[in-house]
């Protein structure tokens, strides 16, 4: 029988990590692409699990790269079922009259024209065969965040890719979702103060920060056969949340 493929961008991360084991604990073979090409538990994870693991470097701001290395992966592995689009990069809070043009770039060019060209390579490969589709948002997509509005607005973007892609690789048999975090305890929310992460599980009915498990449990669901009729959604995983 052959091995399920999961392609997963932003893998060298607390939440792609989490994202990467929860699949191999789950049989599939798994691409791994980062920008930083630092990914440091492949061979244990390939031990475990008895699966086959790749690591590509890829900047997903690199349109050129981001072809190349998806006709690499599709070559390298049999069957390339799933796509996970998590790498993206966060904003230093500041007021937007501070925001200089190449954050704004940088932002945009990462967080939603990558993740684009990241999902048309994929579709280009899975046209006639379906498929699966996670992208990461942001739970600010839907509340919104001041200080940080480049970010939100390249977030929000992927909930309309999400819902108009959906429309249109439906009768494909691939669905398309996003996945939408809250605060999540990883290292890039390790600027918060104490007193600040108290302040956020209070407005948190669950009571916490989520957790790198948290997100990769509903990315999995969603990659599954449980998310087989399940398309165009936006998944909030944020224990509740409710901003004042």
């Amino acid at each position: 029988m052959i091995r399920k493929t999961v392609i997963i961008t932003g893998a060298s991360g607390d939440i792609g990590k989490a994202i990467a084991e929860k699949f191999a604990n789950a049989g599939y073979n798994l691409a791994l692409c980062s920008n930083a090409h630092n990914v440091e538990y492949d061979e244990e994870l390939k031990d475990k699990c008895k699966i086959e693991i790749k690591n590509y470097k890829m900047d997903i701001s690199d349109y050129a790269q981001v072809e190349s290395v998806f006709e690499k992966i599709f070559k390298d592995f049999d069957s390339v079922d799933t796509l996970v689009c998590n790498a993206g990069i966060s904003q230093k809070r500041k007021l937007i009259i501070d925001v200089k043009n190449e954050e704004i770039d940088e932002i945009i060019d990462t967080n939603l024209k990558g993740t684009i060209a990241c999902t048309r390579e994929f579709v280009k490969n899975r046209l006639d065969k379906g498929g699966k589709i996670i992208l990461m948002s942001s739970f600010v997509a839907n509340y919104g965040c001041a200080c940080e509005s480049v970010y939100s607005a390249s977030k929000s973007g992927l909930i309309g890719f999400t819902k108009s892609l959906a429309n249109e690789l439906g009768n494909f048999n691939i669905t398309v979702n996003a996945v939408c975090p809250g605060f999540i305890d990883t290292k890039m929310n390790n600027n918060l103060s104490t007193a600040e992460k108290e302040d956020i599980e209070d407005m948190t009915p669950l009571q916490r920060l989520g957790s790198a498990e948290d997100v990769a449990e509903a990315v999995l669901f969603l990659a599954n056969d449980s998310g087989n009729f399940i398309t165009g959604q936006s998944i909030n995983v944020d224990g509740g949340y409710i901003p004042l």
